[in-house]
C-alpha cells in the first residue's frame, strides 16, 4: 500500500515536470522565432494585454503546441509509472495544467480563438496522453503465474 502510494506520488510528479520541461522547450522556441519587443515592462498588465493581442497567430500556435505535447507526454508518463489507477493519475496531470492554464488565461488577456485553443488541447493531451499511458502499461505489465 505504502509502496504503491509512494510510485504514485513519484508517477505524478515525473508528470508534472515533464510536462513544465516541455511547455518551457517548446515555447522558448516561440520566443526565439517571435521575440516579444525589448524593454516591455511586463508587470503592467496593459502591456501584457496588447502584447498578447497582437502576437502573431503563429506564435501563439507554437504555445498551444506546447501546451498539447507537454499535456500528452505527462499525462502519458504519469499513467505509465504509477502503481495503479493510471487513467486518473494521468487525467490528475491534466486537471493540474488545466488549472494553470485558467489561472494564466484570467491573469493575461488572450484572443478568444486562444482561450478555446488553451482549454481544448490541455483536455484532449491529457485524454490521450493517458489512455495511451494506460495501454502501455498493461501491454507490457509481467504476468503473474
Amino acid at each position: 500500500m505504502i509502496n504503491a502510494l509512494i510510485r504514485n506520488v513519484i508517477a505524478m510528479l515525473a508528470g508534472v515536470i515533464v510536462a513544465m520541461v516541455l511547455i518551457v522547450l517548446l515555447q522558448s522556441v516561440a520566443h526565439s522565432v517571435y521575440p516579444p519587443p525589448a524593454g516591455l515592462d511586463y508587470t503592467n498588465p496593459e502591456v501584457r494585454k496588447t502584447v498578447m493581442m497582437q502576437a502573431p497567430p503563429a506564435a501563439l500556435l507554437i504555445v498551444l503546441l506546447s501546451y498539447f505535447v507537454g499535456t500528452f507526454i505527462g499525462s502519458w508518463v504519469a499513467a505509465r509509472l504509477s502503481a495503479e489507477a493510471p487513467l486518473r493519475q494521468g487525467y490528475l496531470i491534466g486537471l493540474l495544467l488545466l488549472v494553470a492554464s485558467v489561472m494564466n488565461l484570467k491573469e493575461v488577456p488572450h484572443p478568444l480563438w486562444f482561450i478555446v485553443g488553451n482549454v481544448a488541447v490541455v483536455l484532449v493531451g491529457a485524454l490521450i496522453g493517458a489512455r495511451w499511458g494506460v495501454s502501455k502499461a498493461t501491454t507490457t505489465a509481467p504476468t503473474q503465474a
